[in-house]
């Protein structure tokens, strides 16, 4: 028996076919990049555009919450009935539309409902861009090429801020409708690039029993990565067949069939990762809601945004390296760090408040930056290919309606006492060591997908 892990390894490698699949991935999570961030930024300027109040700004902030989630339950049962490719670039093709069309909206409601559909469309695509790079990735490359989906996320937010000082007069006003359209056209044509280029995964054709396409992509992609001399021979075909096969019965056994993700073999794994994904929310959030204001309030403008983006850039590089170390870095010690930061940072902007405001914002950014992109891959490679987009998914889904309610509580918070939600958020970081602790399921440099006799 041979595993398709192995046959990465040994026959596929790494190559053009895998950089191939990361720019047109990288190039669509360097779009939400810059929508995710505009999309806080878009309500300090409509509060201010359409004399809003502070509970209408929290419906608008909400309804985006709420399309999240309505995205990644989508991407948990989606995903596995019409495919990767499909879904990934039908999505693409819906939030550019969205981009021109959110344009000419004029109206609160449409606005309300225009944000519900690009959350959904951000909650499809954020996390099946990690299920498709770890799927086609070898283990000793994994983690650095699903964390490049975080890398150009985070240069969508640079280049946004960039875009700001050209389209925006402030934190509160400017010409946010050009700016929409604008964002339109990378993702128009990242959505032509995935129709034509983008390949199903293999294990996605396995996982259906379609070994005879699996394996004529296989061809084609050792062609592309320069290893003709690698095809695939009878033997190992067959040996490849049988190992799927023999998974397809473990399944069974283990009765994922029923049960899923509450199987007796994930069932502790999916409430763990559901722990994390909230406390993960709940750090963002704060930031994501609350740092336009701050800003505003000491009338910084986009400079200290910019700079701010362009550190966490640089420190996600760091990151980058250090993901795939299986003793100094690592998914596990990764969140850990992230958690000690978060506490520090956190703990520290209530004691100190405004005079140590840019640096904890900085430091918070690095740690949820470095949160969020390792549970992203963590969930990934918790589950085998028949739960891994149910799992991802609702995952994701969970952590987003953990945080639905927040604006409700934060922006009170914040107009009662600007400091007070970052003491909340000190708190929550202790279950996030916690959670590193007692989480003992990390593959770093490990094969996706196993047997249980191996």
């Amino acid at each position: 028996m041979i595993s398709f892990d192995q046959i990465l390894e040994k026959k596929i490698g790494t190559g053009f076919y895998q950089f191939k699949t990361m720019s047109i991935v990288g190039l669509v999570e360097f779009c939400n990049g810059i929508l995710f961030t505009f999309m806080s930024i878009m309500m300090s300027i409509l509060k201010s555009e359409w004399s809003l109040t502070s509970s209408q700004i929290a419906n608008i902030g909400s309804s985006y919450l709420l399309g999240i989630v309505l995205g990644n339950i989508l991407c948990a049962f989606l995903v596995d009935k019409i495919g990767r490719k499909t879904t990934f670039a039908f999505s693409t093709a819906i939030c550019a539309f969205l981009c021109f069309y959110i344009s000419f909206t004029n109206t609160y409601i449409e606005m309300i409902l225009l944000r519900l559909l690009f959350g959904a469309i951000f909650g499809i695509t954020y996390q099946l861009g990690f299920i498709i790079l770890s799927e086609i990735t070898e283990a000793k490359f994994r983690g650095r090429f699903s964390f490049s989906v975080s890398l150009l996320f985070v240069l969508g937010k640079i280049c946004l801020i960039i875009l700001c000082f050209v389209f925006l007069d402030s934190l509160e006003s400017g010409n946010w409708r050009g700016l929409m359209l604008f964002n339109g056209i990378p993702l128009t044509i990242a959505s032509v690039l995935s129709f034509i280029f983008l390949k199903e995964t293999i294990r996605y054709q396995l996982n259906l029993g379609k070994f005879d396409q699996a394996f004529e992509e296989i061809e084609i992609i050792l062609k592309e990565n320069g290893k003709e001399d690698r095809i695939l021979n009878e033997e190992e075909k067959k040996g490849l067949q049988l190992w799927q096969e023999k998974q397809k019965v473990e399944f069974q056994e283990q009765q994922l069939h029923k049960y899923g993700i509450f199987s007796s073999e994930y069932k502790t794994i999916t409430l763990l990762l559901w722990l994390i994904y909230v406390l993960a929310n709940f750090q963002s959030m704060t930031i994501y809601l609350l740092m336009p204001f701050l800003l505003a309030q000491k009338n910084s403008g986009f400079s200290p945004m910019l700079i701010l983006f362009i550190i966490e850039f640089c420190f996600s590089i760091i990151i980058y390296h250090f993901i795939d170390n299986p003793h100094y870095g690592g998914r596990i010690n990764i969140i850990a760090y992230s958690g000690v930061a978060l506490l520090l940072s956190n703990g520290l902007l209530f004691i100190f408040q405004e005079k140590i405001l840019y640096l904890g914002l900085f430091v918070i950014k690095i740690a949820t930056r470095g949160l969020f992109s390792t549970i992203g891959i963590l969930a990934c490679e918790s589950y085998p290919l028949y739960l891994r987009s149910q799992g991802c998914g609702i995952a994701q889904a969970i952590g987003k309606i953990g945080v639905i309610p927040s604006p409700y509580f934060l922006f009170p918070l914040l107009f009662f006492d600007p400091y007070l939600p970052f003491l909340l958020m000190a708190l929550l970081s202790i279950l996030i060591l916690i959670f590193a602790y007692v989480f003992d399921k990390d593959k770093t440099q490990k094969h996706l997908e196993t047997l249980k006799e191996e």
